[in-house]
């Protein structure tokens, strides 16, 4: 639980003869993390991929193409498993079928659509002329005339150029719609002039009638070409739902196929044997040897290596948390993996970082929204990572509501007592926040205390089992011993400071003293005199707590904000602006809701990366991948 997975280092070794079914059992099991064999010699060499690893690629490359066109996806879910065997018989008769049926239909519609685009570009051209009534083959074929088709701004003035011209013209957009005549010998005066009113030219298609008459019969066409289209479509849609079982079951069957055919490219190999390197879950072991030995009767072997257990860094780490701490291993993952040997803060996490918000957001309301959220994600959504960060939103919203019930707040108002929504509970021992501010703040802080002493217990284990008890002492035992002789001496000296009594020698602030002198004491002896640099960051992690209540306490005042504009603004006018009035509730406690949900989460993320994280954890640990699939769609023999 605080802990990554116990991990067992073992040598998978055998003949190569035997290759193919070791790596079909260690496929099986899906727990052996292969640690690839990099560093060649002339003993050792980089296995080769299996022979039939061209072939599965190009199975996969069509088969996916073809998923492609039918826009298969690969998350769609199937009623039922295709066993391997049905597949691996008949795929490549079954994938050439079914990719002949789906050219055709996927040729017939690009066939289709490109005259449907011919189409749409000739009725673009001539939908400026539509009011011509010249025929199309009129427009041009001349010797002796120049003939201007387009679109320009404005009427042309070419009168100074020639008088001798024939214009049709029509509005078109904000310009209009030309037919110019000139003779041949005025084109390149009238084209200049032309362009100097942002003349574009209309390049006409081949065609005979007038514009009005082509465009009558391009649409007739064109719906004719869209129907046929749409019937096309259809027949795609039919052969996706006829063969989509089949298409998910191969592209898994393919894509474990390949999977099991480049192994060996992370295998170290002989002439006749190969050698695997790589890490099993301790509680598998016996179960990866059993299978194995029986696999291939003994001629490869799965042993324990223990030559290389200090070196942790090696070793991959998968989480292993109850049920109830799964969803927050998102966070922890989103900052980096613990090492083998470091404490998982998951655990830890499930309490804190809901405690955290729900201290900030504190409103039976805003608490019972954030609730309604994340259960509305968690059914609408698959995503994992998604439905993980709405349980986490979850469990912050019942702290939302433990906290709104100590804050007696609900959207920014009492619910309990004489001033209440509820007053028949008059007498309620609640803890506004906007009238116990000092107090809110002397407890904020003291949780940032209690939250670094636990990361520096939490830092003392991991540098005792990394460097051993020593270390341990002047490293993290060191900043307890000084933060809490700290916390002794500002408690019972401020109050003498802000009353002007005068500071009291006592046994206590003599012993707080002498605690935080050992503590740096030992600091310096641990880390030197670089250790004093890092002395006000421990002030600073204290005081950074506070955010707990100052975005607490501006969530509860904008919630007030909101409440008493809308009455004063709205409700006591009573009538048609009560309306007004809800909408406005509406719309602001729904925004201070966002805002509380961005800012409680991210702050308590920040005050746990930052101020609490550091005191005991380093991370980067490697993902354990075990060499395997997780089957959806297909079924072993």
């Amino acid at each position: 639980m605080f802990e990554p997975q116990a991990m067992t280092k073992v040598i998978i070794a055998g003949s190569k003869d035997h290759m193919n079914i070791a790596i079909d059992a260690m496929h099986k099991h899906d727990v052996v993390h292969i640690a690839d064999f990099v560093d060649e010699d002339e003993d050792f060499k980089i296995g080769k991929p299996h022979a039939s690893i061209t072939k599965l690629s190009q199975r996969a490359v069509s088969l996916r193409s073809i998923a492609s066109y039918l826009s298969i996806k690969g998350k769609e879910d199937i009623p039922n498993k295709y066993p391997e065997g049905a597949i691996s018989d008949t795929i490549d008769e079954k994938t050439q079928r079914l990719d002949f049926e789906v050219t055709q239909v996927t040729d017939s519609i690009s066939e289709i659509e490109s005259r449907i685009k011919d189409i749409s570009d000739k009725k673009r051209l001539l939908e400026p002329l539509k009011s011509f009534d010249l025929p199309l083959d009129l427009y041009g074929g001349y010797r002796s005339l120049a003939v201007f088709v387009g679109t320009l701004k404005g009427s042309p003035t070419i009168n100074d150029i020639t008088s001798d011209y024939e214009l049709e013209a029509l509005p078109y957009g904000r310009g209009q719609a030309i037919a110019l005549f000139v003779p041949r010998e005025f084109e390149d005066d009238v084209l200049k002039r032309l362009q100097e009113q942002s003349y574009a030219a209309l390049p006409l298609p081949e065609m005979e009638g007038t514009p009005r008459d082509i465009l009558v019969d391009l649409d007739a066409t064109l719906t004719e070409l869209e129907s046929e289209k749409h019937k096309s479509e259809e027949d795609l849609a039919d052969l996706r739902q006829k063969y989509i079982e089949y298409i998910l079951a191969s592209d898994e069957y393919l894509s474990i196929e390949t999977q099991k055919a480049e192994a060996p490219l992370r295998f170290a190999t002989t002439k006749n044997a190969f050698i695997v390197e790589g890490w099993v879950p301790t509680k598998d072991l016996e179960l990866v040897q059993r299978d194995m030995d029986s696999a291939t009767n003994g001629h490869v072997i799965v042993a324990v290596d223990t030559s290389d257990d200090a070196d942790v860094d090696k070793v991959p780490i998968a989480l292993s948390n109850p049920m109830p701490s799964r969803p927050l291993e998102v966070l922890v993952k989103a900052f980096s993996l613990p090492k083998y040997n470091e404490i998982d803060p998951t655990t830890f996490m499930t309490f804190l970082y809901p405690f955290l918000f729900g201290l900030m957001l504190g409103d039976i309301g805003y608490g019972v929204v954030v609730i309604a959220l994340a259960i509305l994600v968690t059914r609408r959504i698959k995503s994992q990572g998604v439905r993980a960060l709405a349980i986490v939103g979850l469990y912050a919203g019942v702290f939302s509501i433990i906290f709104g019930f100590i804050f007696n707040e609900f959207f920014g108002v009492e619910l309990f007592g004489h001033k209440g929504l509820l007053t028949f509970v008059s007498a309620y021992p609640a803890i506004p926040r906007l009238d116990n501010v000092l107090t809110l703040l002397i407890v904020t802080l003291m949780i940032g205390v209690i939250m670094l002493t636990l990361g520096f217990v939490l830092g003392f284990v991991n540098e005792y089992r990394q460097h051993g008890l020593k270390h341990a002492v002047f490293a993290k035992v060191s900043w307890i011993c000084m933060l809490w002789g700290g916390v002794l001496v500002i408690a019972l000296i401020l109050p003498p400071l802000t009353t002007g009594s005068g500071i009291q020698l006592s046994a206590g602030l003599i012993g707080g003293l002498a605690v935080a002198v050992v503590g740096f004491v030992m600091l310096i002896m641990g880390e030197g005199v670089i250790g004093i640099v890092e002395l006000p960051g421990l002030l600073s992690n204290v005081l950074s707590y506070s955010r707990l209540l100052s975005i607490g306490i501006s969530s509860a005042g904008i919630a007030l904000a909101v409440n008493r504009l809308s009455d004063a603004l709205f409700f006591s006018k009573g009538g048609v602006f009560i309306i007004l009035g809800v909408l406005m509730l509406i719309v602001g406690h729904a925004v201070n809701t966002t805002l509380g949900i961005l800012d409680s989460g991210l702050q308590a993320l920040r005050l746990h990366y930052v101020e609490f994280f550091t005191k005991f954890y380093r991370g980067g640990g490697i993902k354990y991948k075990p060499f395997g699939f997780r089957r959806k769609y297909t079924e072993e023999k």
